[in-house]
């Protein structure tokens, strides 16, 4: 017990005179800056008591008596109870259960402001002086029953009667359970239910002594009992929430809680105890104390404990906070200096409750008790150099961080397992801390880096690590540690994250070519070709591109044209075509992506991409179905490339065409060149496309109607070819002559129609033509009669303007000159608009 918790200071050293009497406190109570005493001989003492601090820190007190009242001739005032709320007070005398005004202490007047035939009685101590609208009750013993009375400012209102099989001895109310002994043992009863149903507890010594620790949620007693041993119990559940306490010999009358301490009175002395560990703390000298009720003299703080000795008040101060907290600190009771801070640290001590938190930490790491550890240094916001500085095989550098001036150490380096535990409460610790705070520096990273290097159950994370932007690490460090430990995967990805594009490139290339052999399991087949891609399409030098683009062709070509899509080259560096003269189908997927894709017009383009479209159809086995198929797209793609006007045709690309025979690509080359009549020849004579025929006459003809004409006409005309002449090619001849499309000069077909075809053969031919000749002939008629109708109109409208007259004034000017006219003579504009005649010839 080498802890102080409490001193001792009087509060009030006398009572006054009672007739000449001799008097003393019986019982008491505190309010709202007030001590209510009763006594011996039947009176209540209101005192107002001032508290002041002295220079040393002390609280002083200075009571004055205010009032007091005489309740009975020589009976003693059981109990009194002040509810600070309602501004009453509660009194038990003679039997009689009473109330006062707390103001004046005169007894308040009717008659339902008393009870009768009251042996004890318990206020509710879960009273919320926050809340207005709060309930007050108070709980009555009486012969063989309890009750619970209401409590107004006027009255005491009867709401539950339980009867008993026996008296109560001594009685406790925590609203809804009442805790009570009988004359054998003690009992809990909830006296909100209906059933009343009453647990039995345990017996107890000679004198029961119950007290209610009424910060607890379970509704927790604590009562002494046998063996002695200070009980706890719930009253919800009826079981014991915490080991009890033991004091051995001392008889206890009496117990108060004022947490986290449990004060234990005797006749002698009094015994404090903890009621975290259950160990006593401290114990002082005071003789027949009466009576102990808890004072709350500062709003906020902690209600000290006031006690009554005959004719005298005594004040249990609390030993400063930062003094308990030290000494137990110093004797390693951690859970108990932690329970003190928190209930007394605020805002104003917040750096002192942080060091302690610290410091509390710190005997914790010492027992290896790792995870509350944990949990206080992140409570305490601490940088995580105070722990790092106990572990010296971490840190980078001596000038990174700063050590800790009281250096011990804590973790043994010889002892693997205990290694393994540090860092995985490390790794723990910082993570978290990471999270939640915004100072972490880069050196900190760095040593997370090294504790999951160090874990082999962390070695996944070193690589999420790596590639996370908002871990900022030291360069050399990093990359001396990743070398070291052989995580080259992590570190060309460290190098691709400092921008160091080329190391990283170079360190990828060997990893997929050679891996070696000691590369860690996890880190085996992550670099891959996809890989060394992705990092490729970050590059924005054209010329380290360019290095690598070798190496990544001859590994994966579909790779290599992925990186090449990604570049924003537009096709004019020659230092890409002369890189792809080796690899022709990249070189031409390359430039189909120039030019279909990207649409990029040059004509250099297209002629390169014509070139390897005819150089791969003439490597191209002609047996192979795929090679079929590649052929048919490959040529699909070469026409739409020629027919652009940017594909001009040297003699190259001409003399490949008529090797390879490819006819439909040499029809393109003479439309391109205007002969119109050869390529009409090719397709009909060679080809026996007759519906391209007829959409080349479409389409070649919708500008100039003499071209179409002629177009369709010498179509015509292969289809008569005596030397072409059979029955597909009539047929031919007869579609043409009905195609709706078709356009022909009736007199020249019927002069090279066979004579021996039968009219009906050519009636379609012939309807067709008369109706659009009529309709050429009517439409002419509309349109000339039309034209006639606007001269005339215009004609109309010139005459009637002629006729208008023109008023000349000095105000009307010329519009060029500004001038006014002097003579007759003016021209006028469309617009009405006059003008002179020498300014209109000189403004034309």
């Amino acid at each position: 017990m080498s802890v102080r918790t409490f001193d001792v200071a009087a509060v009030i050293s006398a009572l006054p005179p009672s007739n000449g009497n001799d008097t003393r406190i019986e019982c008491m109570d505190y309010a709202a800056g007030h001590i209510f005493l009763g006594t011996i001989d039947g009176l209540i003492h209101r005192y107002a008591v001032h508290v002041s601090v002295s220079l040393t820190g002390r609280r002083q007190y200075h009571p004055r008596l205010v009032a007091s009242k005489r309740i009975a001739s020589k009976k003693a005032i059981v109990r009194v109870e002040m509810i600070d709320a309602m501004n009453r007070v509660l009194y038990l005398c003679d039997g009689v259960l009473g109330m006062l005004d707390g103001a004046t202490v005169e007894i308040v007047p009717g008659g339902g402001a008393k009870v009768k035939g009251v042996l004890a009685f318990s206020l509710n101590d879960r009273i919320d002086p926050e809340n207005p609208f709060i309930s007050f009750e108070v709980c009555v013993v009486r012969k063989r029953q309890i009750a619970v009375f209401g409590v107004s400012e006027s009255q005491l209102t009867l709401l539950t009667e339980i009867a008993l099989p026996e008296t109560p001895l001594e009685i406790v109310y925590s609203e809804p359970f009442v805790c009570f002994a009988s004359s054998s043992e003690y009992q809990v009863i909830n006296v909100k239910e209906t059933s009343h149903e009453i647990h039995h507890l345990f017996p107890y010594p000679d004198l029961p002594v119950i007290a209610s620790l009424t910060d607890s949620n379970e509704h927790e007693f604590l009562l002494s009992g046998p063996g002695g041993l200070g009980m706890f119990v719930s009253a919800q559940t009826l079981v014991a929430p915490r080991p009890p306490i033991n004091w051995a010999e001392l008889r206890v009358i009496r117990m108060h809680y004022s947490a986290p301490y449990i004060l234990v009175f005797s006749r002698e002395d009094i015994w404090v105890f903890s009621s975290i560990n259950q160990q006593p703390k401290q114990s002082l000298q005071l003789l027949g104390c009466r009576s102990v009720c808890g004072a709350l003299f500062e709003a906020g703080a902690h209600a000290t404990p006031l006690m009554a000795a005959d004719s005298k008040v005594w004040a249990l101060e609390n030993v400063p906070w930062q003094e308990q907290v030290d000494g137990l600190l110093e004797e390693k009771r951690v859970n108990e200096a932690l329970q003190i801070a928190r209930s007394y640290s605020d805002e104003d001590t917040l750096p002192h409750f942080r060091g302690i938190l610290q410091r509390a930490a710190l005997v914790q790491l010492h027992r290896q008790e790792l995870r509350p550890a944990k949990e206080l240094l992140l409570e305490s916001e601490c940088s995580p150099s105070f722990v790092l500085a106990f572990c010296p095989d971490l840190l980078p550098s001596a000038d990174i961080l700063t050590t800790s001036p009281f250096f011990i150490p804590i973790f043994n380096p010889h002892d693997p397992a205990a290694m393994n535990e540090r860092n995985a409460f490390l790794i723990a610790y910082l993570e978290e801390y990471r999270r939640s705070s915004t100072d972490f520096t880069e050196e900190m990273n760095w040593i997370l880096l090294k504790l999951f290097s160090l874990s082999e159950q962390n070695e996944g994370s070193i690589l999420p690590f790596i590639k996370s932007f908002r871990n900022i690490l030291p360069y050399e460090e990093t990359v001396h540690l990743l070398s070291e430990r052989r995580y080259l995967v992590a570190l060309a990805f460290f190098q691709v994250r400092m921008c160091h594009l080329e190391k990283a490139l170079t360190l990828m290339k060997d990893l997929v070519d050679n891996p070696p052999a000691d590369l860690p399991a996890r880190e085996v087949g992550v670099v891959t070709v996809s890989t060394i891609v992705d990092v490729l399409k970050s590059v924005e030098q054209e010329k380290l591109l360019l290095q690598t683009l070798p190496w990544l062709l001859k590994k994966d070509q579909s790779a290599g044209l992925q990186v090449l899509k990604h570049m924003s080259s537009n096709g004019n560096s020659s230092d890409v075509r002369t890189l792809l003269e080796g690899f022709p189908n990249v070189h031409r997927q390359y430039l189909e992506f120039l030019i279909f894709d990207k649409e990029i017009q040059k004509e250099q383009l297209y002629q390169e991409l014509a070139v390897s479209y005819l150089t791969n159809l003439s490597e191209l086995p002609s047996c192979r179905p795929d090679a079929i198929f590649n052929a048919f797209e490959m040529r699909t793609n070469l026409q739409t490339v020629l027919r652009s006007p940017l594909c001009t045709f040297g003699a190259d690309i001409e003399a490949s065409i008529e090797q390879l025979q490819l006819h439909e690509e040499k029809v393109i080359l003479l439309a391109k060149r205007g002969e119109h009549l050869a390529a009409l020849d090719l397709l009909a004579s060679r080809l026996k496309d007759r519906a391209g025929a007829v959409q080349y006459c479409v389409q070649y003809g919708k500008r100039d109607k003499l071209l179409k004409r002629q177009l369709f006409e010498h179509l015509l005309a292969i289809y008569f070819n005596p030397r072409e002449q059979n029955e597909e090619s009539v047929r031919a001849a007869l579609e043409l002559l009905n195609d709706e499309e078709a356009d022909f000069d009736p007199a020249k077909v019927l002069s090279m129609l066979p004579a021996n075809w039968p009219l009906s053969c050519l009636e379609g031919f012939l309807s067709h033509t008369l109706r659009r000749s009529l309709h050429s002939q009517r439409t002419g008629a509309v349109e000339r009669g039309l034209a006639k109708c606007l001269h005339f109109s215009a004609q109309l409208s010139t005459v009637g303007r002629l006729k208008d007259k023109i008023l000349l004034t000095e105000e009307r000017r010329c519009i060029f000159c500004k001038k006014p006219f002097l003579d007759c003579t003016f021209k006028r504009l469309t617009d009405g608009r006059l003008v002179h005649l020498h300014c209109h010839s000189s403004n034309q």
